[in-house]
């Protein structure tokens, strides 16, 4: 029988809420799956499940400002889960992959059985959804153009996706395709590969390959294109008012490129472009999703919204509503990540929507025909998508997953700046160490914790005096590091400054540098944000390490001592704080430019 034919046999058996249910992927937080996340699967027929497996329940974006909606007699509440946020059960990569197993058994009941798909985020560094028990992990983006090989950047793709598939995970939403023109944007960033759209597209191809050799399915994210944005999409909505000219010359580049190369989905972003939709956010515009994704770029893959939840979209439209006009301006798969009763207001919506015509039941077939399409591409009918969960870690111990990693690790750490002549660090110095806990979707197991870094320093270091902070800490607290320096006396004075958009820069590194304190800075990313967070470039000496992961801390320790040679390279075109505006532009790669508006 064809995949087609197949297809429509499918597609002829079921009902209106199990082909919605198919346009639907929703959340899971922590470890242990609740009766809300069981009535998803067999109430309302999800198609998908985006796990979070970092904390015992996701942070809302908007919840207080969502606009209210009026909804029917004959709605039936979903249910919900009530919890606060924190530190789930830990459980082996085994039993994770398990408790996956047992939910896709619940959907192999289903009539017609439509296998559940995976989906998480996996952009390496702080950006992990895939942490615990010793999954080997990878740089940044950013990360990987430093080291300079697209090589590497393909099997760094690769690796992730064997290690997600031994743990029954399918699809992935990445790469991140977005140019980071503006130096000052506060979420994407080193996320990004490069503000050069020729490097991100040569970029997010080789790991376009690397994801798909290993099984999963990639989803290019955030259309039409975020790197010129000030604003976080997670608690407002951007706009770019940029040319049609300059978003095909640079955003749209990547795109074009991807879907040449075979590019299987791609997630919109929450903003407004002005110059092709001034009245509608992204998500909910035919006129972005329909007319120039699908009719102009021409791509015949899966279109997911980014979270539902972020920004000003449901503070617009209300939750239901929202999900209902990004179905009716051409999105295939709602991503609703809320495992509140946005849940059930969405289901609902989108039914009524759909029967009084105002989703066209065409077009809702051609969404669910691109699910199972997908589904079948990458094998998940074969056994469901069930794993042999025994198998889980396997891949974590691979010799070559385990070099790729090292080498990445190398190729994405540099040091642009040592004016203070303090590396190779001597361990006879009297040297305090500042250090964040680095908290971001940490698995806090033996493996990767919050304190790694300063238990990987203090291992042959007795002298080492370390000082701790949390990853965002308050005035106090910051108030409290700068009275202790003040109180002792140390000959170097080594903080890291780590960033992650979901965490406030602290302010004590900053101050420190200005009082003069011989402060030598170790950073993820090559910019500085909101003046404090991030690399300060007037910090005597710096590093630039952009990967906060087990290997990559142990490779800063081997650098930080002479014992390893930084191998990385200015990831940037466009932007160096080091260098003068000539300089940055004669030392510019071949194919790089500086996008105007």
């Amino acid at each position: 029988m064809s995949e087609d034919h197949s297809i429509e046999k499918i597609l002829d058996a079921m009902s209106l809420e199990q082909k919605i249910g198919q346009c639907v992927v929703v959340g899971m937080s922590g470890s242990i799956p609740s009766n809300a996340l069981r009535e998803s699967i067999e109430r309302y027929h999800c198609g998908g499940i985006r796990l979070s497996p970092f904390t015992r329940m996701f942070r809302y974006f908007t919840d207080s400002k969502a606009k209210k909606q009026e909804l029917g007699d004959d709605f039936v509440p979903s249910m919900q889960k009530i919890a606060d946020p924190g530190t789930p059960p830990y459980c082996t990569p085994e039993q994770y992959a398990e408790m996956l197993n047992g939910l896709r058994e619940l959907a192999s009941r289903r009539n017609p059985a439509i296998p559940l798909h995976m989906v998480i985020d996996q952009e390496n560094d702080t950006s992990k959804d895939l942490s615990r028990g010793g999954v080997v992990q990878f740089p940044s983006c950013m990360g990987l153009v430093a080291g300079g090989s697209l090589d590497v950047a393909r099997d760094v793709a690769r690796s992730v996706a064997i290690q997600m598939k031994a743990s029954g995970l399918d699809m992935i939403h990445s790469p991140v395709v977005d140019v980071n023109i503006n130096p000052n944007n506060p979420e994407i960033g080193f996320r990004a590969f490069s503000d050069d759209p020729e490097v991100v597209a040569e970029y997010a191809i080789a790991m376009l390959q690397g994801y798909q050799e290993g099984g999963v399915i990639a989803a290019a994210k955030h259309f039409p294109g975020r790197g010129d944005s000030a604003t976080d999409a997670h608690h407002a909505c951007p706009i770019l008012d940029v040319s049609r000219e300059r978003l095909h010359a640079v955003d749209l580049l990547p795109y074009k490129r991807l879907i040449e190369a075979g590019l299987d989905s791609i997630m919109i972003a929450h903003c407004i472009y002005p110059q092709i939709d001034p009245d509608h956010i992204s998500t909910v515009s035919r006129k972005v999703v329909t007319g120039l994704l699908r009719e102009e770029l021409g791509f015949e893959g899966l279109i997911t919204s980014d979270s539902i939840t972020m920004g000003a979209l449901i503070d617009r439209y209300g939750i239901g509503e929202a999900c209902a006009r990004a179905l009716d301006a051409g999105i295939d798969t709602i991503l609703m990540k809320a495992e509140n009763q946005w849940r059930g207001e969405m289901f609902y919506t989108i039914r009524k929507w759909v029967e009084d015509g105002r989703i066209n039941s065409d077009e809702l077939d051609d969404k669910v025909r691109r699910v199972l399409r997908a589904k079948m591409k990458y094998g998940l009918f074969e056994k469901h998508g069930k794993v042999d969960a025994s198998q889980a870690a396997t891949p974590y111990k691979d010799e070559v997953i385990i070099e790729t990693s090292k080498v990445a690790a190398q190729n994405a750490i540099l040091v642009p700046k040592d004016d203070f002549g303090v590396l190779p660090l001597d361990r006879n110095k009297k040297v305090l160490l500042i250090n964040q806990q680095n908290s971001i979707k940490s698995p806090h197991d033996l493996w990767d914790h919050p304190a790694l870094f300063s238990q990987i320093m203090e291992e042959d270091w007795p002298r080492l005096q370390t000082y701790e902070t949390k990853f965002s800490s308050t005035p106090e607290q910051d108030k409290a590091v700068v009275e202790f320096v003040e109180a002792n006396d140390y000959d170097v004075i080594f903080c890291t400054n780590f960033y992650d958009r979901q965490a406030k820069p602290n302010s004590y590194v900053k101050t420190l540098i200005d009082k003069g304190y011989p402060v030598l800075l170790m950073t993820n990313t090559p910019y500085c944000i909101n003046e404090v967070g991030g690399l300060i470039p007037s910090a005597g000496s710096v590093i630039l390490n952009m990967n906060l992961t087990p290997e990559g801390l142990r490779t800063a320790k081997k650098v930080i001592f002479g014992e390893l040679k930084p191998k990385g390279k200015w990831p940037i075109s466009n932007y160096n704080p080091f260098k003068t505006e000539e300089e940055s532009l004669a030392t510019a790669p071949a194919g790089s430019m500086i996008p105007v508006k």
